[in-house]
């Protein structure tokens, strides 16, 4: 279709095609006036004692740890863990779940390294919701492995590392924005079209909307 040809398939359509533009503009009017986005992102490192005097079960079998880690991570996210954050005054959306190494097919856990994340629009509400998560996580774990009865000094160590606080999310509102600006390009001559090959009688003034008019009814000579 040429330049011209567009031109004129929107002019036919101007009702639809205005309709479809100030939706367009609501929508990025309530972009640009919501609250900013913040998370929160560390990661916790499981590190095995060094006495060896007294076995961890946690330790005692390669990938003992890393088990651990990951029914940690599982039963964060279960709803009984999520209530008790919320009950704590963590209100903010989070997640835990075992560091994927390899970003491709086949996901790669190979180490006992837990990321936790939040994210809300209020900063407050993401580092609290992000201090209860690591808590519980953390605490969970020493309580685990004080009933396998191993000693404070055999216990495997949760060490933070790379907790980033809260911080806003820059892109994403202008992520958010470039896609409205290509999905209202594709609305606009989408409802054109369609209009175009079903022409649609507006109520107002009982003619029909897009299609070839036809032409007027000829006299037929004697």
């Amino acid at each position: 279709m040429s330049l011209f040809g567009a031109l004129a398939l929107l002019r036919r359509h101007f009702v639809a095609v205005l309709l479809i533009l100030v939706i367009a503009a609501g929508v990025e009017y309530t972009f640009k006036h919501s609250a900013p986005a913040y998370a929160e992102v560390g990661t916790l490192v499981f590190i095995p004692p060094a006495s060896g005097a007294h076995p961890n079960a946690y330790s005692a079998v390669g990938g003992s740890i890393l088990e651990a880690a990951g029914t940690l991570a599982v039963s964060a996210m279960s709803p009984r863990e999520q209530q008790e954050v919320l009950r704590g005054g963590g209100n903010a959306a989070y997640d835990v779940e075992l560091l994927n190494s390899y970003n491709l097919e086949y996901p790669d856990y190979s180490n006992a390294y837990l990321m936790v994340s939040t994210a809300s629009t209020d900063p407050v509400a993401v580092h609290r919701t992000y201090a209860l998560v690591t808590h519980l996580l953390t605490s969970q774990f020493q309580a685990q492995q004080g009933a396998f009865g191993a000693t404070p000094n055999n216990r495997v160590e949760i060490v933070m590392a790379g907790d980033s606080g809260p911080l806003v999310q820059q892109g994403s509102s202008k992520r958010a924005l470039i896609g409205l600006f290509i999905l209202t390009i594709v609305a606009v001559f989408a409802a054109a079209s369609f209009l175009d090959r079903h022409p649609v009688r507006l109520p107002w003034t009982g003619r029909r909307t897009g299609g070839a008019r036809m032409p007027a009814d000829r006299a037929i000579p004697e």
